[in-house]
């Protein structure tokens, strides 16, 4: 009993403490527990003087230069035309006359009753010489011959009237003798006098007989354009966008016949505000960019061409053309086939021919164009690997078929012309060729340069391997009207300064800041923004401060929260204003940032 009291009451004093502490604690003022505040992550720029890269671009719409409707300066039946896509070049004619360049044909219209024109003209000119020739010869040699006749006559009358008239003094001559040789003379004068009327009249009938010569030249020279303008050309080199007529069609002299453009040079055009306009007229080039059909960049120099004078009532904008010379490109060969040892070729043609041609099934027609020659004679390449029916291999394997040239010759929308030929074996025999079989037409090269050893029906290159074909598509341009290019309008001439991002500069009651890393807090900066005339360099900014010195580390992101002063701590490398730049361009819009230790 004692021992358990005694137990108690050692615990009054403890329990009493106890309650005293927790009364002291509530009876005393609360105290605020800080807390340490985690550094703001910022991202940084290293400081430099440099000029950036130019920003301010503007997209350029590829165009045609030049595009025409051309048709004939004479009418009549379209006996071919060429297809759309094709490219051709144009005729070129020095300032002498001289042929540079015949060009190629774009279409052409039957000739016949032209050639009968011409024919018809030449005759005439040849009638119209012999009459000139034949004035020439009454003038120089039969006038001249009259003439003296006439004026012997006129002298022996003179001689005979002179002897009545004396005899007539002396009453030995009668009055009737007098007046027969008075009339005698008077006839013989006339007659001259008649003669040279009739010189001075041929000397007329000559000049007339020079002006029907001249007159019939023309005719000639009329008829022999006319008949020259019955085949087309161009007078650029360029591209056929669009064919309004097909062989068989009837058309009038200045009827349209196809459009083309001109695909070299291209022209872009660009639109400017008006203060843009007036700055483009000091300058020549502008750096181009676009891309290649492989996806690479190419960039270039385009030539001012013309900055309109009035601006478009619409748009307000002032449109600038620039010139680029442009080229043709080929597709590349499928996996890694060299060049050198695969032929191409851009056509590929069924032996089933004879329904559409109008042939009997034991007929064979192939295209003209595909047959080779050689010593041993007439040749095509027959494919090997696939029928007519079936998928086509990226490469097409062919064998040489021999055969023999048959006359009949069948024209095909005056585009082509398709011969009746026999097969032959090996040892020269006749024999049937499956009409399933396919055959490839001519071969093609470069299309920037011409093979000096071209043959009929193309020429594989040196080092081909003689059955390995690729099927080409055909070159197409470089820059196509309706693609778009990369055009930098910025001055090129900037002298180096520091340059900051927009998104860099704070401005506080009309003063601008920036904030430098120092000593892992953000220190605020005083500074000046450069005012331009062409505020060309997009989201750069050029800054100036007695404060700034190079190496400086200068906060890019997130200005507007940070106070002077404040922890921060860096968020990645530091940056260059090129690294900047790359994905600040326009159309490049800012990857979001992704900061380290956000959550804190």
């Amino acid at each position: 009993m004692n021992d358990r009291l005694s137990s108690q009451l050692r615990l009054i004093p403890r329990f009493a403490i106890l309650v005293g502490l927790v009364i002291a604690t509530g009876c005393a003022p609360e105290e605020e527990v800080e807390f340490e505040k985690a550094p703001r992550p910022v991202e940084v720029m290293t400081l430099t003087q440099s000029v950036p890269v130019s920003s301010y671009t503007a997209s350029g719409s590829v165009q045609s230069w030049k595009t025409e409707d051309i048709g004939f300066e004479v009418g009549g039946k379209v006996s071919w035309v060429l297809e759309p896509g094709e490219n051709i070049d144009g005729r070129v004619i020095d300032v002498d006359g001289k042929m540079v360049q015949h060009g190629t044909p774009l279409a052409q219209i039957e000739p016949e009753r032209y050639e009968i024109a011409v024919e018809s003209a030449v005759a005439d000119l040849e009638v119209a010489k012999l009459n000139k020739e034949s004035i020439e010869i009454r003038l120089k040699e039969s006038l001249p011959a009259e003439m003296e006749s006439a004026r012997a006559n006129l002298s022996l009358a003179e001689m005979e009237f002179s002897r009545i008239e004396n005899l007539k003094q002396q009453n030995a001559a009668s009055k009737s003798e007098y007046d027969q040789a008075r009339n005698l003379v008077q006839t013989r004068l006339a007659s001259l006098s008649g003669l040279l009327a009739t010189e001075k009249q041929t000397r007329a009938e000559l000049k007339s007989a020079e002006s029907q010569i001249r007159r019939a030249e023309q005719t000639l020279r009329d008829a022999e354009r006319d008949l020259e303008h019955t085949t087309l050309y161009g007078s650029y080199q360029g591209q056929i966008s669009g064919v309004n007529v097909v062989p068989g069609s009837v058309v009038n002299a200045g009827d349209p016949v196809l459009t083309l453009q001109m695909t070299n040079p291209i022209k872009v055009e660009v639109e400017l505000s008006a203060k843009q306009s007036r700055s483009m007229r000091r300058r020549h080039q502008l750096p181009t960019t676009y891309a290649l059909p492989d996806g690479t960049q190419r960039n270039t120099n385009a030539f001012v061409y013309n900055v309109d004078a009035s601006a478009d009532p619409d748009t307000r904008t002032f449109t600038m053309t620039l010139l680029l010379l442009n080229e043709r490109l080929r597709d590349p060969l499928p996996g890694d086939l060299p060049e050198d040892k695969v032929a191409r070729s851009e056509d590929l043609w069924p032996l089933r021919l004879n329904r559409m041609m109008g042939t009997s099934d034991k007929v064979v027609l192939v295209e003209e164009e595909s047959i080779h020659h050689d010593d041993q004679g007439a040749y095509i390449y027959l494919v090997t690997n696939s029928k007519l029916r079936e998928r086509l291999p990226d490469v097409v394997k062919v064998r040489r078929q021999r055969l023999v040239e048959n006359e009949l010759k069948i024209p095909f929308l005056g585009n082509w012309v398709f011969r009746s030929v026999q097969m032959l074996d090996d040892s020269g025999e006749p024999i049937d060729i499956d009409l399933d079989s396919l055959y490839v037409g001519r071969f093609v090269g470069d299309p920037n340069a011409d093979s000096p050893n071209a043959t009929g029906g193309g020429t594989p290159p040196q080092n081909w391997d003689g059955e390995s074909i690729v099927l080409d598509p055909g070159s197409e341009w470089m820059l196509r009207p309706g693609e778009l290019v990369s055009v930098d309008l910025a001055d090129q001439n900037e002298k180096k300064g520091f340059f900051v991002p927009f998104d860099a500069i704070d401005e506080e009651a009309g003063q601008a800041f920036l904030y430098v890393v120092k000593d892992n807090q953000a220190s605020k900066v005083a500074v000046d923004v450069v005012s331009r005339d062409n505020l060309d360099l997009g989201s750069m900014i050029e800054i100036q401060s007695p404060e700034l010195s190079e190496g400086m580390l200068v906060i890019v992101r997130g200005v507007h929260f940070l106070s002077d002063g404040e922890k921060v701590r860096k968020v990645g490398a530091a940056r260059r204003l090129d690294e900047l730049e790359e994905g600040h361009l326009p159309g490049n819009p800012m990857p979001p940032m992704v900061v380290e230790g956000a959550a804190e």
